[in-house]
């Protein structure tokens, strides 16, 4: 059993019949001596050619594409790799935030965040002590950073659960 055509194959079907018509039109118009009737058909299939390729490829396919992201990528806009940030990039947001002390939730989120790439990706054990070091120092008593505490020799570290 075959598969319906792809909307692809069927644009260049259409586009093949209209420009095929448009020339074989424009011919016989010459071959018959001018007929304008027939130089009339040539320049309606070759407009017809035009609009679709217009329209296929400023409406068309643009807005398949959108709606295949938004229905079947489950939300709208962009979903390329290059417009994600990169793992440099949230270190340095991370750090930032750290540095300029903004609130007290975000500098504990950001320090364990940051500390959980420093061990786990870049696999810096000393900076990721130091970042939970420096946010301990400034929230001694937050109970977000009681785990990073080694009870057995009071060392800083993530503790496994």
């Amino acid at each position: 059993m075959r598969s319906p055509p792809s909307p692809i194959a069927a644009s260049r079907i259409v586009r093949l019949v209209f420009g095929t018509a448009t020339i074989v039109l424009f011919v016989l118009a010459i071959l018959i001596r001018g007929e304008p009737r027939l130089f009339a058909a040539a320049a309606a299939c070759g407009a017809v050619w035009w609009a679709w390729d217009l329209i296929q490829e400023h409406l068309v396919q643009p807005l398949g594409g959108w709606l295949t992201t938004t229905l079947l990528a489950g939300g709208a806009g962009i979903d390329d790799a290059a417009t994600r940030p990169k793992l440099d990039d949230l270190i340095r947001l991370l750090e930032r935030h750290i540095v300029q002390g903004t609130s007290r939730q975000v500098d504990i989120n950001a320090a364990i965040r940051l500390e959980e790439i420093y061990r786990t990706v870049k696999k810096d054990p000393e900076r990721a002590r130091a970042v939970i070091e420096t946010v301990r120092a400034r929230y001694p008593g937050a109970p977000e950073l009681a785990r990073y505490v080694n009870e057995s020799d009071g060392e800083l570290g993530a503790v496994d659960s």
